[in-house]
C-alpha cells in the first residue's frame, strides 16, 4: 500500500526532474539561429518605436533607413522578446534562454494535462516513465528553433482542454473551457503560420463531438469557433495592413535563384514526395547516427528507417484495434477516453503531415545552399514535424503502459525494446555532443573562453554607445557572423563591402556615421583602402581573439 501512495508523488518528482533534464539540456546546447536573430532584430526595432520591422539601407538617403514590417512570421515572437528585453533583461540571450525554458516547460505541463484523463487508464508510473523519456530523450525534440517550442506547447494546451471537455461528466458545464482552447490555439497562430488548421482542429473537433455525443456543448464550440474566427480575422488583417502580407499564406517562401518567390510557379510536383522526412523514424530517432561514416552508410540508414517505421507502426496499428474493440465492446464506439485520446494525437499527426504535403505538392522546391542536396521542399523539413513527432511518441508510449493491456505480450516487447534502444542511444550521443558543446570554442554566443567572452563584452558595450536609434552601417570587408550578430542586435543595418561601394558615392542629407568591420588577417581589397581613405576611417575598436578591427566613418551630405 505504501509503495502505491507514492507514486503520485514520484511521478510529479519524475515530471519535474524531466523538465529539469531539457532545460539543463538547452543550456549546454544554445542556439541563436537566423529564425531567432531576425525576429528579435525586429523586436529591437519595436522598442525603438519603428514596429515589428526589419531596417535597410535607403541608397537615396543613408541617414534615413528604411524599416520594412517583418512579414516572415507572425509577430508573437517579437512580441514576447520586446517584452522581456524591457521587463526582464536588456541582453538579448537571456532572453532567449527564457524563451526557450519558457517553451519547454509550458510544453511539458501541457502534455502533463493532457494525458490526465487518462490517468486510471494507464499503469501507476506511466506519467514517471513519459516525461522521462521525453527528459533524456533526443527525439521527438528535433532541431528546435526560435517559436517551434512556444507555439506547440500553446496547441498542445489546447489539445488538453479539449480533451478534458470531452471526457468530462456530461452534466458538468464546460465553463470558460471552449474559449481558452481557442485562445491557446491562437496563441500557436501568433508564433507560427504553420498552426492556422491545427488551430481550427481544437473548435471544429468540439462541434463534431457535441453535435453527436454532447448537445449541451454545441453553443459553446460555436461560440469558441467564433471567438477563433475573430481572433484569426484580425490577425490576418494586422498581416494585410501592417505587415503587408502574410509570407507562407500570401507567397511562396522560394529563395529561388532564378525568378521571385512572387513567380513561383503552382502545379503538382508528386515528385516532392520522395524528399518526405520519415516521420515515424524520427519519433524516436534523431540524427545521433552518423551513417556516413561506415561503409554503405546510405543503405544502413535506408534499412533503419523502414525497419524502424514499419514496427512503429505495426505496433500502433496493433494498440488501436484493440483500443477500437474495447470501446466497442463497452456500447461507446467513440467517447471513451482512450479512443479520444488517439483520436486527437492522431489526428494532429495527420493534419500537420497533410499540410506540408499539400504545399510541397503545390509549390516549386526552393534552391538554397543550406539543405542537404540543395533543393528545399517542405515535407524535406524534419523540424516542421514537431507536432507529428510528439503526437507519435506520446501514442506508442501510452500503448506500452496502458491498463488494461492494449498490446499483446509481443508487442508489448518490441516497443518496449524499440524505446529502450532510442533512449540508450540518446544517453550515448547525449554525453558526448554536450561535452563537445562544453569544451569547444563557441561559434559566436556562448562565449565561455575567457579572451572570447572579454571581446564579446567590448563589441557589445561600444556597439550600444552608439547614439540608440540612430542610423548606423555595420559594413564589412569579410564574414565575421559574431559581429553581425552583435550589430544587428544591437539595431544596426548590416551590408557587405560590394553593396556599399556599388553606391559610392553615398547619398546622405546630414552627417552619417558608419562602422567598418575589417580582418587584419585579410588585406582590404584597393577599392576598400581608397573608400576608407577618402572618409578618413580610423579605428575605434581592436579584439585580438575575435580579429576584428572596427573602424569609424564619416559619411558627410
Amino acid at each position: 500500500m505504501p509503495s502505491k501512495l507514492s507514486w503520485p508523488l514520484l511521478n510529479r518528482l519524475a515530471f519535474g526532474l524531466a523538465v529539469l533534464l531539457r532545460w539543463a539540456h538547452e543550456l549546454a546546447m544554445p542556439a541563436l539561429t537566423r529564425d531567432m536573430q531576425t525576429q528579435t532584430e525586429s523586436a529591437v526595432n519595436l522598442l525603438r518605436g519603428h514596429g515589428v520591422s526589419l531596417a535597410r539601407v535607403n541608397w537615396q538617403d543613408v541617414s534615413a533607413p528604411v524599416f520594412e514590417p517583418l512579414n516572415l512570421w507572425p509577430p508573437g515572437y517579437a512580441w514576447l522578446m520586446a517584452g522581456l528585453l524591457r521587463w526582464v533583461s536588456p541582453e538579448v540571450l537571456v532572453g532567449t534562454q527564457v524563451m526557450h525554458w519558457a517553451g519547454l516547460l509550458g510544453l511539458l505541463l501541457a502534455w502533463w494535462w493532457l494525458l490526465k484523463p487518462l490517468k486510471s487508464r494507464l499503469v501507476p508510473y506511466a506519467p514517471a516513465v513519459i516525461f522521462l523519456f521525453w527528459g533524456l530523450s533526443n527525439a521527438p525534440f528535433h532541431l528546435l528553433f526560435g517559436t517551434d517550442l512556444l507555439a506547440l506547447a500553446c496547441y498542445t494546451g489546447g489539445l488538453a482542454v479539449l480533451l478534458q471537455l470531452l471526457t468530462r461528466p456530461a452534466r458538468r458545464p464546460p465553463g470558460p473551457g471552449p474559449l481558452l482552447m481557442s485562445a491557446l490555439g491562437f496563441g500557436a497562430c501568433l508564433l507560427r503560420f504553420a498552426y492556422y488548421p491545427l488551430a481550427f482542429f481544437l473548435p471544429l473537433t468540439l462541434l463534431v463531438f457535441a453535435w453527436r455525443w454532447r448537445p449541451q456543448l454545441r453553443r459553446p464550440a460555436l461560440a469558441s469557433l467564433l471567438l477563433l474566427l475573430a481572433l484569426v480575422g484580425a490577425l490576418l488583417l494586422y498581416q494585410a495592413r501592417i505587415a503587408g502580407d502574410a509570407y507562407y499564406i500570401t507567397k511562396f517562401y522560394t529563395q529561388l535563384a532564378t525568378e521571385a518567390p512572387t513567380a513561383a510557379r503552382l502545379g503538382l510536383y508528386w515528385y516532392h514526395l520522395g524528399q518526405f522526412d520519415p516521420v515515424l523514424y524520427h519519433s524516436f530517432f534523431s540524427n545521433e547516427l552518423d551513417f556516413s561514416r561506415v561503409p554503405h552508410g546510405v543503405a544502413l540508414r535506408v534499412g533503419a528507417v523502414l525497419a524502424v517505421s514499419v514496427v512503429v507502426a505495426g505496433v500502433l496499428a496493433l494498440g488501436l484495434r484493440q483500443e477500437w474493440r474495447a470501446a466497442y465492446r463497452q456500447g461507446r464506439l467513440w467517447p471513451t477516453p482512450g479512443v479520444l485520446f488517439h483520436l486527437l494525437a492522431g489526428g494532429t499527426a495527420l493534419l500537420c503531415a497533410g499540410l506540408l504535403t499539400a504545399l510541397s505538392l503545390r509549390y516549386p522546391a526552393a534552391l538554397v545552399g543550406w539543405f542537404a542536396g540543395g533543393r528545399w521542399t517542405y515535407v524535406a523539413d524534419t523540424r516542421y514535424f514537431l507536432p507529428a513527432f510528439m503526437s507519435v511518441s506520446a501514442m506508442l508510449l501510452v500503448l506500452t503502459l496502458a491498463r488494461p493491456a492494449r498490446l499483446n505480450p509481443a508487442g508489448r516487447r518490441v516497443a518496449v525494446a524499440l524505446l529502450g534502444f532510442s533512449l540508450l542511444l540518446s544517453l550515448a550521443t547525449r554525453d558526448r555532443r554536450t561535452a563537445q558543446n562544453l569544451l569547444k570554442e563557441p561559434a559566436f554566443f556562448m562565449d565561455k573562453s575567457q579572451g572570447i567572452s572579454a571581446d564579446v563584452r567590448q563589441l557589445d558595450r561600444f556597439l550600444r554607445t552608439v547614439q540608440p536609434g540612430e542610423p548606423v552601417i555595420m559594413g564589412r570587408n569579410y564574414y565575421n557572423k559574431r559581429v553581425e550578430i552583435a550589430a544587428r542586435l544591437a539595431g544596426h543595418i548590416v551590408l557587405d563591402a560590394d553593396s556599399l561601394l556599388a553606391h559610392a558615392p553615398l547619398r546622405t542629407s546630414r552627417p552619417t556615421l558608419m562602422l567598418f568591420d575589417l580582418n587584419p588577417d585579410t588585406p582590404p581589397t584597393p577599392a576598400v583602402a581608397a573608400f576608407l581613405e577618402q572618409h578618413h576611417a580610423r579605428q575605434r575598436l581592436w579584439l585580438p581573439t575575435m580579429r576584428t578591427i572596427i573602424l569609424s566613418v564619416e559619411v558627410q551630405p
